[in-house]
């Protein structure tokens, strides 16, 4: 099955009161055991890529990996790039190929992150590429991307309104309150600006800082209108301790392939939990 943005998949989880799983990707091992997963639980299923992954790697071999792995599905996948403050990084993936891009110019003034969002939408709408853009800030760190709690604030109802409003996205990342990374104590949900918001607009909203969240934030979340979930940290915490916890269990294995797959493994495990978790399966 082709590449698809984001934009059908999420207004059909919106609708559905369930979410899509966003799940950050670290190399070719963890693209496939997102796909797979999705594949064979028949969910939709959305491969993120941060800049600095990208950057790696490089735009063609991800892309590669993509097209491989996606050749036989029969589920609904998407490429997005994550929080990425580059207009010249963004046009870099538009340009090879990925079905969605963020563009995050939350911790720019107001009428400076509209228009630069607008910018974006120009850029990726004649290429049928979504995009994602995001108000207020989120704190804990994403990639390279550190925000104090000090610093981090909420998404004010009234500037969601006027953003949404005047900048067309596909998907809206209002800051809540979640955090990226581990959460040190019980996060501080505003519900009732995350309703208020739902309220008025139909656009899909997305929930990032999603590891470590209860069960019960999630369902409130999904049904208040979030249908797109981030999954970064769980993701990075099973690629290593995947790897590290067969090789304590056999230190004297040096079989480089056979940890590969139990690394596999865990990173299927926690893509199959939180599919389960957001209530996609079956929704393909």
């Amino acid at each position: 099955m082709p590449l698809e943005n984001m934009t059908k998949m999420l207004i059909k989880a919106r609708r559905g009161k369930y979410a899509v799983g966003a799940f950050n990707i670290l190399d070719y091992n963890s693209m496939k055991a997102v796909i797979e997963t999705a594949q064979e639980m028949q969910s939709p299923v959305i491969v993120q890529t941060s800049e600095k992954t990208i950057r790696f790697w490089g735009f063609k071999p991800i892309m590669t990996w993509m097209r491989e792995l996606t050749e036989n599905a029969s589920v609904p996948v998407a490429i997005h790039l994550d929080h990425c403050k580059d207009l010249s990084f963004i046009q870099g993936c538009i340009d090879a190929g990925w079905s969605s891009v963020m563009i995050d110019a939350s911790s720019k003034p107001f009428e400076e992150n509209m228009s630069l969002s607008q910018c974006v939408v120009s850029m990726a709408t004649p290429h049928g590429v979504s995009v994602e853009a995001e108000l207020g800030e989120i704190g804990g760190i994403e990639e390279d991307i550190s925000i104090n709690e000090e610093d981090a604030h909420l998404a004010s109802t009234k500037n969601a309104r006027i953003f949404l409003e005047n900048v067309k996205v596909d998907c809206f990342a209002p800051a809540i309150g979640t955090a990226h990374g581990i959460y040190k104590g019980e996060p501080k949900i505003a519900f009732d600006r995350l309703k208020e918001i739902g309220e008025f607009t139909d656009t899909p909203l997305a929930l990032h800082g999603g590891t470590g969240l209860s069960e019960e934030v999630f369902k409130k979340c999904i049904a208040l209108g979030c249908a797109k979930i981030n999954i970064s940290t769980q993701l990075k915490y099973a690629f290593i301790d995947g790897f590290l916890q067969y090789y304590q269990s056999k230190p004297a294995e040096y079989n480089p392939l056979t940890i590969l797959h139990a690394q596999y493994n865990a990173l299927k495990q926690a893509v199959m939990e939180n599919i389960l978790l957001f209530g996609s399966n079956q929704k393909a």
